[in-house]
């Protein structure tokens, strides 16, 4: 009996596995054929703040990597702070929220995201240690706060 005992433990073991696993479907890359790091200019990213809700804009960086789509918001939220979304058919709706500061001294910052919470894959938009813009690599699962109930 202690043999039966041991192999259906086992086997209810593997299906238990089995079923954890086959719910934690992996999402497609969609920025796989980019690299980690997209050098960005100042100059595209001040277009994005100088275009209209409804306009087509179609922004280029470094390594090939363009993004193009619909603004769809472009509002000055504070006197410091103003910030658009454009959303990118080419990118299966993916979307690329950036926000200008105006800091105290009347410098500019940027600070941004392209994500797309049904791909494993995005880009945070910082100021790397030389003070030029780039877009890191991102992981949209650890950036994305998922809304469940208990």
């Amino acid at each position: 009996m202690k043999h039966y005992a041991t192999y259906a433990l086992s086997l209810l073991l593997c299906c238990l596995t089995i079923t954890a696993f086959s719910q934690n479907s992996a999402k497609p890359k969609q920025f796989a054929s980019y690299p980690e790091k997209i050098k960005c200019s100042e100059q595209e990213l001040a277009r994005i703040f100088t275009s209209s809700p409804g306009q087509q804009i179609r922004l280029s960086f470094s390594d090939n990597f363009t993004f193009s789509g619909n603004v769809t918001s472009n509002i000055v939220k504070y006197a410091n702070l103003q910030t658009a979304v454009i959303i990118s058919p080419d990118y299966y709706n993916t979307i690329f929220s950036v926000s200008r500061i105006t800091n105290d001294d009347g410098t500019l910052s940027y600070i941004g995201r392209i994500i797309n919470q049904n791909y494993f894959d995005g880009f945070e938009l910082k100021k790397d240690s030389s003070g030029n813009y780039q877009l890191k690599k991102i992981e949209t699962d650890k950036v994305i706060q998922g809304c469940r109930q208990l």
